[in-house]
């Protein structure tokens, strides 16, 4: 284990100020081949995955259009990360990626707070192992598809712009016995979202909450 030290480590997604939080992970996910009469198996085949999530005050990412594939192309909901732990004593590996935008969300839980965004992103690599490894390459493209989400709460931004005719609506509230006895009530909207991102820091009096899931799906062609 390696300890590693919030001030001291860096943080760049077109930007370096602003970010809470990050959390980043790669998975090497090995599919072994077993056969009969040998305990080792035939042949491993391994995938490379790496998922970063951040948070961050609301609006430090600007604003991501969602466009959906219409074509065999490349997804635009991109953002180039690099992170450099601040870490004692050892060299912790950090990232420096392009990555796909996979889900989104924003939250002003208090009318005195101010709001937050949570971002996660995917990328997919070639393990570059070898050996009797078998490398599942890097995909030929990675389609973006209709993106859903919801919203509700009176903030004037809450980062998420949906496509009017495919609004619904319902509601919930709550409230409880006692003093001061207040609760809440607000309309719930659900839809396909367009635009992500750029949600209000800070609106005195209010509260709000979103999220978006951004469905990419990586595609391979053979050569």
């Amino acid at each position: 284990m390696s300890i590693i030290i919030g001030a001291l480590t860096e943080v760049n997604i077109g930007g370096t100020d602003g970010f809470q939080s990050v959390n980043w992970n790669t998975n090497v996910q090995p599919n072994r081949l077993w056969q009969l009469g040998d305990w080792y198996p035939y042949k491993t085949q391994v995938t490379k995955t790496i998922t970063v999530s951040v948070t961050t005050y609301a609006g430090v990412l600007g604003t991501v259009a969602l466009v959906p594939a219409s074509s065999c192309a490349d997804s635009s909901a991109v953002k180039d990360i690099s992170i450099s732990p601040g870490a004692c004593d050892v060299v912790v590996e950090g990232i420096d990626e392009t990555m796909y935008i996979t889900s989104y969300s924003y939250s002003k839980g208090d009318p005195i707070a101010f709001g937050t965004e949570s971002w996660s992103f995917q990328v997919w690599k070639n393990p570059g192992l070898s050996g009797d490894f078998i490398n599942v390459p890097e995909p030929t493209y990675v389609l973006q598809g209709i993106a859903e989400g919801t919203k509700s709460g009176d903030v004037s931004n809450l980062g998420v712009v949906m496509d009017v005719d495919s609004e619904v609506e319902g509601s919930q509230g709550s409230v409880s016995a006692g003093f001061p006895g207040i609760g809440n009530a607000d309309i719930n909207v659900n839809g396909i979202v367009t635009q992500i991102g750029g949600g209000t820091l800070e609106e005195g009096g209010k509260v709000g909450q979103s999220s978006a899931n951004v469905p990419h799906q990586p595609l391979y062609l053979g050569t």
